[in-house]
């Protein structure tokens, strides 16, 4: 009974159990937003330990000693800690599942993703009722029921903000096409992909929606949709060039790509697109830098004191910055990177984020990356996250890639099964 609320549960790592001292700020500067139910799905008999990966956390978790013994951190170390766990384990859990519950968890998958998209309709035509959003807020304090009145931002859907609700939906997306085998150039994935378009300029205008869109996108692309994507483009710059001169608040996503493309006394494109991410872009970049230099990271949990470091050491003066004018009077303030990949880094150095990624890509080099497009899309959106942009602590990323994982290994038929559906010559092609 348990496992079956858990299994919808781990989509919604924003809901926090309503008790004082989880979200107490006394114990943190940085309140609770991500709650460890992934973790908690993985204390279960069908937990596959892989002893590599266990020796890596057990030296992770000696690292995190160190930190609390050196800083004094000892609540963000701990979280900074769990947040490497929380997100990784559970991929071992996944891999792990039999047919009913492989099943059981997509069923739950699919619920939320259908859920949240309904529930961001509701909150775009500010429809949600008040009662209910009363009582949902005492779970995810940081909820907003109705669309953000300015700034280009979106609806929260069921999670903390936008990008929380983004990262879900695309995610699962991802694995949703490979598991019914839609591809956006026939007639059904064409449906699903303009709907998520919808989704991602209507309802959450967040500019990363966009970007993971477009990866999952661009991973079936053959020469021969080359010239389509061209036309499309062409009057995508066309509607974007419009709606941001016409429109009194455009989406945040419409903002950026006219900043880029149709702004003349935007001369640094560069400097644009820093500021455009507020702390995120700074402070991947610094996190990558630190892990160079320091080939062992800061520790575990040192973000708070190294991440400074980073991002003064990347040169970038923090005044530049409009994120750190705005919140910390024009300094550095510390933050932790958002790709898991520059999170290694910062905390564990270079030579951490090389076992660590030996550890867990070595799962997936018997798939043919070149030749299955549904398996390219799943991986490149991951890698997206991994390397360059996601949020730290949040399974969802590596959940769907053990969901993919299973559905190739131990399901194979089933999708081979869909395969011949879609080679069907009847089947109509956009």
């Amino acid at each position: 009974m348990i496992q079956a609320i858990l299994q919808y549960l781990i989509f919604l790592p924003n809901v926090v159990p309503p008790i004082g001292w989880i979200s107490s700020d006394t114990l943190s500067s940085f309140p609770v937003e991500t709650f460890p139910w992934a973790l908690i799905f993985c204390f279960h008999r069908k937990l596959i330990l892989d002893r590599l990966y266990i020796v890596l956390m057990l030296v992770f978790a000696f690292s995190t000693i160190i930190t609390i013994a050196r800083y004094g951190q000892f609540t963000n170390s701990i979280r900074s800690y769990l947040a490497f766990l929380n997100a990784s384990l559970i991929f071992y859990r996944i891999i792990g599942a039999d047919k009913e519950e492989f099943l059981g968890i997509i069923k739950a998958m699919l619920t939320i993703f259908v859920l949240n998209y309904a529930v961001s309709i509701v909150q775009f035509l500010d429809l949600f009722p008040k009662i209910l959003a009363d009582v949902y807020q005492i779970f995810v304090p940081r909820f907003n029921p109705e669309a953000e009145g300015g700034g280009g931002r979106g609806v929260y859907g069921l999670f903390a903000e936008p990008a929380y609700s983004a990262n879900f939906m695309h995610f699962m997306f991802a694995f949703i096409v490979l598991w019914w085998r839609w591809t956006p150039f026939q007639w059904k994935g064409a449906l699903m992909f303009g709907s998520m378009l919808i989704f991602d300029v209507v309802l959450n205008k967040s500019g990363t929606s966009i970007i993971l869109l477009g990866i999952v996108f661009m991973s079936f692309l053959e020469l021969k949709h080359v010239w389509r994507v061209l036309i499309v483009s062409a009057v995508g710059l066309f509607i974007v060039a419009y709606a941001s001169r016409e429109m009194a608040d455009p989406p945040r996503a419409i903002q950026l790509v006219n900043n880029i493309f149709f702004t003349p006394e935007t001369d640094d494109v560069f400097l644009t697109v820093l500021n455009e991410s507020g702390f995120r872009l700074i402070g991947i970049m610094a996190g990558y830098l630190y892990g160079i230099l320091h080939p062992f990271g800061g520790g575990i949990g040192s973000w708070p004191v190294t991440s400074i470091l980073a991002m003064e050491a990347t040169g970038i003066e923090s005044f530049e910055i409009y994120y750190f004018l705005e919140f910390n009077d024009g300094f550095y303030l510390g933050i932790r990177p958002t790709a898991f990949a520059a999170a290694l880094f910062l905390e564990a150095g270079i030579l951490g984020f090389g076992v660590f990624a030996y550890v867990f890509f070595r799962n997936f080099f018997r798939f043919s990356y070149r030749k299955d497009p549904y398996w390219r899309a799943v991986f490149n959106i991951f890698l997206f996250y991994f390397f360059f942009l996601g949020i730290i602590g949040d399974p969802t990323p590596f959940i769907m890639l053990g969901l993919s994982y299973v559905a190739m290994v131990q399901f194979s038929d089933l999708l081979s099964e869909r395969d011949a559906i879609q080679a069907n010559p009847t089947e109509n092609q956009v």
